[in-house]
Parts: structure tokens; sequence; C-alpha cells
């Protein structure tokens, strides 16, 4: 009789699996001239965004210690400007991302300022976030080759976007980054693309999964 050990490993496995087949699907369609039409078409509206609030939920997974580790706040992003993270739980925190550092602001209220190349995962990730709220398919592509594909049908209307770094060696910091998009219901009741879903393999194959939640939209 399989123990209750054994069954509980081989139903992560399982699970780990099928989640990531349905993520590696995106990756067997490379943007072409013909549906980077589309992409751009659904993705039209947000470029005349001006910034996007809204709350979210990571959650990190470490396969060597088989643990998820799940953190939820707030952020806010400005077109011009940079990327603001406020974890609220498990700790209080603050993340404010430029496009040259990131400074961290603890519960105590000491700050502290460091390179975007000494955290080079969020500073990449940021961009990706702040390239893909507001539609600017050509500033992903300077740095990652494109794939798409219809999403799920969780929500409607929705694509899905693959990123591979072009460089082999950021590679081994980002494997690949998969996005959700969905035709979602904003403050003003129209339906307008929004980022519903990131996921990003790191190098070590560990997944982060950001969940956007409550989004507002700034015209």
């Amino acid at each position: 009789m399989v123990s209750l050990r054994i069954f509980r490993r081989l139903f992560l496995v399982t699970l780990v699996a099928l989640c990531g087949g349905a993520f590696a699907d995106v990756f067997d369609h490379p943007v072409t001239a013909a549906n980077k039409v589309e992409i751009t078409r659904l993705l039209a509206p947000m470029k005349d965004f001006s910034g996007v609030d809204g709350e979210f939920k990571q959650t990190k997974t470490i396969k060597k210690l088989n643990r998820d580790f799940v953190s939820t706040g707030t952020f806010n992003i400005l077109k011009n400007a940079g990327v603001v993270w406020k974890t609220q739980k498990p700790f209080p925190s603050e993340l404010t991302v430029t496009d040259t550092s990131v400074t961290e602001r603890s519960v105590n209220g000491s700050v502290r300022t460091i390179s975007t190349k000494d955290n080079p995962v969020f500073a990449e990730f940021s961009k990706v976030i702040k390239a893909m709220l507001f539609g600017n398919i050509s500033e992903l592509e300077k740095k990652f080759k494109l794939f798409y594909e219809k999403a799920p049908s969780e929500f409607e209307s929705g694509i899905r976007i693959g990123l591979v770094p072009r460089e082999s060696a950021f590679q081994k910091v980002i494997a690949n980054i998969v996005m959700d998009i969905s035709m979602s219901l904003d403050s003003s009741t129209t339906r307008s693309p929004m980022l519903h879903r990131v996921v990003i393999l790191d190098g070590d194959g560990n997944p982060v999964t950001y969940e956007f939640l409550n989004q507002m939209i700034k015209n």
C-alpha cells in the first residue's frame, strides 16, 4: 500500500508536470509577422495608460525544499517612472525599482539602495512587467524571443505570451517568462487588456508566480 508521503510526492510531481506542460505549449508557437499584428491590435489600448495600481500575490517555489513561499501586497506602476512594490504579508516592506536602481525600505524605516546589476532578476522582471502593462512589444523584443498563443478559457479573450532571453548568459538567471493577458473590466466598466498572471522560471528551474488583482488603470 502506497504511504501518504509517497502519494504526496507523486501528486506534486504530477502537478508540476501538468503545469509545466501547459505553460511549455506557448514556446511551440514563435511570434510571426501575422500573429504579431493580432498581438499589437489587442494590446493597443494599453499604450494610452499612464499608470496601473493593483494588488499582487507572489508564490515562489523552491524545488529543493519542496516548499512554496507566498507574499502579498500592492503595486504602483507609472509609465514615465518606476515600479513600487509594497509587500504587506508576511513582512511589510517596500521596493522601488527604476531603470538603474532598486531601493528597499524596511518596516523599521531603514533604506537600502543597490544597482539593478546587483538584483538582475527582480530588475528585469519589473522592466518586463512595465513594458507589458503598457503594450510595449518592441521593448520586449530587444532582449527576448517572443512566443504567442491563445490563453486557456479561464478568462475571456485572453492571450499568452512567452519570453526567452536572447543572451545565453542571461538564461542562467531567467530561463523563461510566461505572461497571461486577459480582457477585464476596468474602473470605467470598459473592457481593456490587463496583465493577469506572470510566471518566471529562474535558471535553477524554480518558478515564481505573480497574480495581479483589482487593477485600476490611470489614463
